[in-house]
């Protein structure tokens, strides 16, 4: 692993050691791995939030595996009946949880755009012919079947990166932007999440907080370092925000500053 001390990036090596133990423990094998480090900590963070509903009480279950491997999805582009998901499932109601899956807007139904990480209900993704110039299909859930969503990001937090996260908030998720909302009030669905891998400086965290006082929102650093003896961990996941709390989160950081 890379320093720690001087830098948010963890070496191929350990991403991949990462995804072998995710592997082992669905008894499933990973295809499709990308060389790109950013899609590495995408899988990684995709890792966390199943791991968030397992702690929560869902069971997980592999969906979908392709050739017998399970198959993460490293671009926008492509059909999701072409990638691998995990399905939760808690006192009969399901979920699935994609990797790189396209929502429609809440507010214009000709807009889209693809977190890296989505919770939707448990239903088949739409298709349609209408988004490209040619009859090429594009898959997609509209935004009403879209639980929620997080954004992996394997950088340090500035300040451009997590204002840009709430413009997403807006366009996907926008009854999160108001604290007298809430939703699901009988399921710990994870709020809208920022997953950073880098450590805050003074000003960021300072931003972090006021986004996170403000809005049903994490903005979740330093998850280059072990996140389940930290904020995925059974003693503190429950400090996250949720869409059935008004909770917000204050995850106490770590600084480099």
């Amino acid at each position: 692993m890379a320093d720690q001390k001087n830098s948010p990036f963890k070496d191929k090596n350990e991403f991949e050691k990462e995804l072998t133990s995710f592997a082992n423990r669905f008894r499933t094998t990973i295809a499709e791995h990308s060389t790109r480090i950013n899609s590495y900590f995408e899988m990684s963070c995709f890792n966390m939030i199943v791991r968030y509903y397992e702690l929560q009480g869902y069971t997980a279950s592999v969906e979908n595996l392709i050739s017998g491997r399970f198959r993460f999805k490293c671009s926008p582009t492509g059909l999701l009946e072409n990638f691998s998901y995990m399905r939760v499932t808690k006192d009969e109601k399901c979920y699935r949880i994609y990797h790189n899956a396209s929502i429609q807007s809440a507010h214009d139904n000709d807009v889209y755009t693809t977190p890296d990480i989505v919770v939707s209900e448990d239903i088949e993704p739409t298709i349609t012919t209408d988004y490209y110039k040619t009859k090429k299909r594009f898959s997609y859930f509209p935004n009403d079947r879209m639980v929620t969503f997080c954004e992996a990001k394997h950088l340090v937090p500035f300040p451009e990166l997590m204002l840009s996260f709430i413009g997403t908030v807006n366009e996907l998720k926008p009854s999160c932007l108001s604290l007298d909302e809430q939703e699901n009030e009988s399921e710990m669905h994870i709020a809208p999440s920022l997953m950073m891998s880098g450590t805050h400086s003074k000003p960021t965290d300072k931003i972090a907080n006021s986004l996170q006082k403000r809005y049903l929102v994490n903005l979740l650093s330093d998850l280059f370092v072990d996140p389940y003896i930290t904020v995925f961990s059974l003693l503190e996941v429950n400090n996250l925000a949720s869409l059935s709390s008004k909770r917000v989160s204050l995850i106490p950081q770590r600084f480099s500053y």
